[in-house]
């Protein structure tokens, strides 16, 4: 029975070290439980020391760890710090304050000087859609006391701010639908109409997603014959003319030979009054430059019989509505038999520069369709119909004489703003999705 119990102990003790050294927590030294500090010199405006003032330090990812210290007869402050992030040193004294964020990599941290700040109130209201706004959404200075909440009109007021440039993180109440806004803000300076800031919070990359194509999940190996729909609604895409995979994670195609085809994309589209499509791609060059041409970029179209019900092209054009250089344009139909015109496009006023990487959306929210070209609108049209027949039509990537390469399709039923293109943006430059 020792032998036994014995032989538990040896067990649970390897575990907990193992557990231990497991441990995904950074502090201080790597895996040690180093502390470090971040400390400073409080004065005023004047530059005189602050005594006898609290100054706190408080993550800006885990609420729960924070510390403070009450300066001295020189103004002098220590705080200490174990784990690595960001973090957010404040001060209140009277009318007077102090905020600064600071990034802990595991090494004492010397903000030398810092100086009080006088204070003022702050207005803002934050906005879900263009016309909605909602109550109980936080809005706050990361690592810090100051937040406070939307009304039902959407508006919120931070009492007592040091003035300044500042960030606040708007926290909707809705995150599978909505994501978390970085926005900075220039506290003590009047913004917009009555001096009340305003920020758009954009939708999750998920929301409203039919269909998403990521061409780096591809078979790397030779030609590329297929792509699946990683939200499985669509049948995936079949590739002809054996395109190229590139190592950056994108098909390459070089002419009408070589496209690809979404042959039954299962209704994507059928019935809808909003919609949006984004790619990642570059294009390289057109292969027949006449004086006139569009050329499909990517479309749900049937290339021009009789019979077709078309119902989006995000083309390259010149020469045809207003483009007098190549462009990005983007043609939409209802899917009813109308052919992809220009009465029903929007051009971009940008002419496309060839071997430059781009992230465009074009959005329609049942009025509008819109264009933009990395996270800026480049254009908009109000069109003549406010929903999509069915259509049988498949969904093309290229079959022009184009060489262009793609990285990402996406296709949502969510019609999208300003704010999601800048928010989309900046994931795609940084590779990454919420």
């Amino acid at each position: 029975m020792i032998k036994l119990y014995s032989t538990i102990f040896a067990a649970l003790f390897l575990a907990a070290l193992v557990w231990v050294g497991c441990s995904d927590d950074k502090v201080a030294g790597g895996v040690s439980e180093e502390t470090n500090t971040i400390a400073g010199v409080l004065v005023d405006k004047k530059g005189s020391p602050v005594v006898s003032a609290m100054v706190y330090c408080k993550s800006v990812d885990v609420d729960t760890v924070e510390s403070s210290d009450e300066t001295n007869s020189k103004g002098e402050f220590s705080l200490p710090v174990k784990r690595y992030g960001s973090y957010g040193i404040s001060a209140s004294v009277d009318s007077q304050a102090f905020y600064e964020m600071v990034e802990f990599k595991g090494e004492d941290i010397d903000l030398k000087s810092v100086a009080l700040k006088e204070t003022v109130d702050f207005k803002g209201r934050v906005m879900l859609r263009d016309d909605s706004t909602t109550a109980g959404i936080v809005v706050r200075i990361p690592g810090s006391s100051w937040t406070a909440q939307t009304d039902s009109l959407g508006y919120y007021k931070l009492v007592g701010l040091p003035v300044g440039k500042t960030g606040l993180q708007v926290v909707p109440t809705d995150l599978i639908r909505f994501v978390k806004v970085e926005h900075e803000v220039n506290v003590g300076t009047l913004a917009g109409a009555g001096g009340v800031d305003s920020v758009m919070v954009p939708l999750s990359v998920e929301y409203g997603l039919r269909s998403w194509w990521t061409f780096n999940a591809v078979d790397k190996e030779g030609t590329a014959d297929f792509a699946g729909d990683s939200r499985a609604w669509t049948a995936g895409m079949k590739f002809y003319g054996d395109p190229e995979y590139l190592e950056n994670g994108a098909i390459h195609f070089r002419g009408a030979s070589q496209f690809g085809v979404v042959e039954e994309d299962r209704g994507v589209l059928d019935g809808v009054n909003g919609f949006a499509v984004e790619v990642v791609l570059r294009v390289d060059k057109v292969l027949d430059d006449g004086a006139s041409y569009r050329k499909n970029l990517v479309g749900k179209l049937g290339f021009g019989s009789a019979e077709d019900k078309d119902v989006f092209s995000l083309s390259v054009i010149r020469g045809m509505c207003g483009a007098k250089k190549t462009s990005f344009a983007f043609f939409m139909a209802d899917g009813s038999g109308d052919s992809l015109s220009c009465k029903n496009a929007v051009v971009s006023k940008n002419a496309l520069e060839f071997g430059n990487r781009y992230y465009l959306m074009a959005t329609w929210n049942g009025k509008t369709v819109s264009l933009y070209e990395n996270g800026r609108k480049v254009g908009e049209t109000v069109v003549s119909f406010e929903k999509i027949s069915a259509s049988e039509e498949s969904i093309f990537v290229g079959k022009e004489s184009l060489e262009f390469s793609l990285e990402e399709l996406r296709i949502s039923v969510e019609p999208l703003n300003d704010a999601d293109a800048e928010n989309r943006n900046k994931l795609t430059a940084g590779g990454q999705h919420d």
